[in-house]
């Protein structure tokens, strides 16, 4: 009789059962993803110094998360190499709608309707801030969307290169990307902390994909060695350009990388267009840069920044002239002004800045001299704006400034009439031809039937502050017109809703139309008088106020011959509204609100008040939107930490269910090879798990040879161990027709070649049948469970390592 015993096992055994004739997918390349997302989120710490706060923190982790999660999901899948970046490039678009598109999406993640207009909007939004604000900037949405996709698009670029591509080292390029914008914008670069937390998250990212690599391949730690080679290579090359470049280049300053070097390509400070930062500022629901200013004013004060006088029709800017620019501010002011220090109102006025940084200096208008300034600075005779020349800036300042105008009545401003032809710089009056409808058909409207240029302002103040606007620094982005452009400012009065911006730039553009020399002006509203009292120059008595960016504010100025620029409140609940400008009605105009003329009152008329002027009568919604705002923040930080936590059992879920996956077809394999398979399988994962994985090489003896050595299983898991081995070596290379698994408690039994029926045996004698339990299986996991270690055990438990496909070494 022939013998039938299971063929001696031969290199070309395989030490894991087939799966219904599929290979096994590699899924190592999980590790490197894994190792790209967090290279790329400890290098983007470093956009804390250009950006304020951290708010931009949660979304940007969901981009770069869902990105490298579609492409590696797309590798699992094994989609072609080519089609994984597209992968990824199609998840960034949708986590950009699912973000910022809403309203304009279909099914919440593909462009719908309006989404290409509201991402210009987004755009002009981030444009504005970029060229408005000195970093770091506070960020908006059209800056939540550029930082999101430039970031998923360094991710995407990061992970082809350091996966697909296999070239770790070499995407420290795309990293490095995100380093050139502290670098290069910020005085103090990137700074030591940024720097070692963006190096450790490149070796991190080296490291990984080397193991990565050295597991699939079972190379040497040559690998290990290359690629460090390399990422030095790349970080001294790095190096090397931070200090050649600012030695090659005119308009760097002087420093070197980490700690200094930004390039400044156009000498001096730039010019700043600071009307969008106020929405910013102002939806901040607490104050930054807080600024202290003590004065003699007998009236409310603001402190102003800029003028925007040079309006194209698409938004407000500052004009520099540097061609006309006067140098030394200890001494200035046209005569027109000077002349006012005779005759007018002269201030005194002592400024700390703190952290407040900008190359445009603070200053209650008009400015007639400075002392105690730091730096050189000059200063605009057409509008009296001061400018730092050195690039220097405002910040940790402490300066006095004397200030002078004419005293202003009614009646003075009554007398005057029409601005006289060329008395002003014509662009004060100027408006592009493409003015939409709305606005001339307002401002005639309003002014058609008065001839007084006072009263005409009159009439427009009071119509935006009369009953039928409210004020909301929320609607114009929720309603898409949040802006300074003349379409901005017809949807705003259309609209009728909207912040110090909108107020402003209407009033200065229905002014022009009406005749009136206009521009904007920018700065401070009013802030919160401290109680205390200060002695000044010449021992003049001071009362001291504070200001944050809460009381960041924009308002109208228009010039009256004879008088110069007079200042206007057209925005409801913010700033104080001047005496002069105080009229319950106007002809032509529909009655404003009294409450609204002064909200805060005059600050120095009561010292006891403890109110704030431009700001104790804010939008009656502005507390309970500032209640949402902290209501959504918690919200979506607790989803982020409970996100965190599910994901953190995803792994051992899989596990979970691919176990008792295998159980259920164990059970129901009675009289079938695939449950020896079955068993044999589960015990290569078990050995992974606890460290013990399976070599290339392996066959299943050699393997239960090595995990019974390196383990020191024995008694009755040794005997499952070797009764798994030998029924699995038997159902796979045996003679079918002379070999029958049986799966315990099966009803089946085992036949041999005559067909005579045969008992259950555990050896692999000729036809006779090898009983199988899943107790068996549960045997070896206690033994494996108990000779581990409690680090290994707790990595079997939440990060099993048969998942990413390293069952084999």
């Amino acid at each position: 009789m022939t013998s039938t015993l299971p063929r001696p096992a031969t290199p070309t055994q395989r030490v894991e059962p087939r799966s219904g004739g599929r290979l096994r997918r590699d899924q190592r390349h999980w590790l490197s993803t894994a190792a790209v997302f967090a290279a790329v989120m400890l290098t983007s710490l470093n956009l804390h110094s250009v950006l304020f706060g951290w708010t931009w923190l949660n979304p940007l982790a969901f981009t770069v998360g869902a990105v490298l999660l579609v492409m590696g999901a797309a590798r699992s899948a094994r989609l072609p190499a080519a089609l994984v970046p597209v992968a990824g490039l199609v998840a960034l678009v949708g986590a950009l709608v699912w973000q910022y598109f809403p309203a304009q999406s279909v099914f919440g993640i593909f462009p719908g309707e309006g989404a290409a207009g509201r991402l210009t909007v987004l755009l002009n939004h981030a444009e504005n801030t970029v060229v408005s604000q000195v970093a770091p900037v506070l960020p908006g949405t059209g800056i939540f969307l550029v930082v999101c996709a430039a970031m998923g698009l360094i991710s995407i670029l990061t992970d082809t290169l350091a996966t697909t591509l296999r070239m770790p080292a070499t995407s420290g390029l795309a990293l490095l990307a995100i380093l050139v914008v502290p670098a290069v914008v910020r005085p103090q670069s990137v700074g030591v902390p940024g720097f070692v937390a963006a190096v450790v998250g490149f070796l991190i990212l080296l490291g990984c994909s080397q193991w990565r690599d050295s597991q699939a391949t079972g190379a040497s730690r040559d690998a290990s060695g290359g690629r460090l080679a390399r990422g030095l290579s790349i970080g001294a090359a790095a190096l090397a350009v931070t200090i050649l470049v600012p030695l090659a280049i005119p308009g760097f300053n002087v420093g070197l990388f980490p700690q200094g070097a930004r390039v400044n390509l156009w000498g001096t400070a730039t010019g700043l267009n600071p009307v969008v930062t106020l929405g910013n500022d102002l939806r901040n629901p607490t104050g930054f840069g807080r600024i202290t200013y003590a004065t003699n004013s007998p009236e409310a004060l603001y402190l102003r920044a800029v003028t925007l006088e040079d309006f194209d029709g698409e938004r407000w800017e500052p004009d520099q002239r540097h061609s006309i620019r006067q140098p030394g501010v200890e001494e200035m002011g046209t005569d027109e002004v000077r002349a006012a220090i005779d005759d007018g109102v002269v201030t005194t006025t002592r400024i700390t800045t703190d952290t407040f940084t900008s190359p445009w200096l603070l200053a209650p208008y008009a400015p007639v001299g400075f002392s105690n300034l730091a730096g050189r600075w000059s200063w605009d005779p057409l509008n009296h704006s001061i400018i730092a020349t050195d690039n220097g800036s405002t910040a940790q300042q402490e300066y006095v400034v004397r200030s002078a105008g004419p005293a202003l009545t009614r009646t003075r401003l009554q007398a005057v009439g029409p601005v006289a032809e060329g008395a002003v710089d014509a662009q004060f009056l100027s408006l592009p031809d493409t003015t939409p409808a709305i606005i001339e058909q307002t401002a005639t409207q309003l002014t058609e039937d008065i001839v007084n240029p006072y009263e005409q302002a009159l009439a427009i103040q009071n119509y935006l502050r009369g009953p039928s606007f409210t004020y909301s620094v929320d609607a114009p982005v929720e309603g898409g017109y949040d802006g300074n452009s003349l379409d901005v400012v017809a949807r705003f009065l259309e609209s009728k809703s909207g912040y110090c911006v909108h107020y402003a730039g209407a009033m200065a553009v229905m002014a022009r139309v009406a005749g009136i020399p206009s521009r904007v002006a920018v700065g401070y509203a009013p802030g919160t008088p401290t109680g205390e009292t200060v002695t000044g120059p010449d021992g003049v008595e001071l009362t001291e106020f504070t200001v944050t960016s809460l009381d960041a504010h924009a308002w109208p100025e228009l010039y009256f011959d004879d008088l110069g620029w007079v200042k206007f409140e057209p925005t409801p609940s913010r700033g104080v509204v001047p005496e002069y400008a105080q009229t319950a009605f106007a002809p032509g105009a529909p009655a404003a609100n009294p409450d609204n003329l002064d909200p805060g009152g005059n600050p120095l008329t009561d010292q006891g008040t403890t109110g704030t002027p431009g700001q104790a009568a804010e939008d009656p919604q502005t507390e309970a939107e500032t209640a949402e705002r902290a209501r959504e923040t918690s919200t979506l930080v607790m989803g982020v930490l409970v996100g965190g936590v599910l994901l953190l059992f995803v792994p051992l879920l899989l596990r979970t269910l691919r176990r008792q996956r295998r159980r259920r077809r164990f059970t129901g394999a009675a009289g079938d090879s695939a449950a020896a398979a079955l068993a044999w399988a589960e015990v290569v994962d078990l050995a992974a798990d606890y460290g013990h994985p399976a070599l290339p090489t392996d066959t299943p003896r050699t393997f239960a040879a090595r995990l019974t050595a390196t383990t020191g299983i024995g008694g009755a898991a040794g005997s499952a161990l070797l009764r798994l081995r030998t029924a699995y070596e038997a159902a796979q290379y045996a003679d079918p027709a002379s070999l029958v698994v049986v799966a315990e408690g099966a009803p089946s039994r085992a036949t041999g070649r005559g067909g005579s029926p045969t008992g259950p045996w555990t050896g692999t004698a000729p036809g006779r049948a090898v009983p199988l339990g899943w107790d068996d299986v549960q045997a070896i996991a206690g033994a494996l469970r108990d000779s581990s270690g409690r680090a290994a055990r707790i990595r079997a438990f939440l990060l099993p390592r048969s998942l990413s496909g390293d069952a084999r070494g």
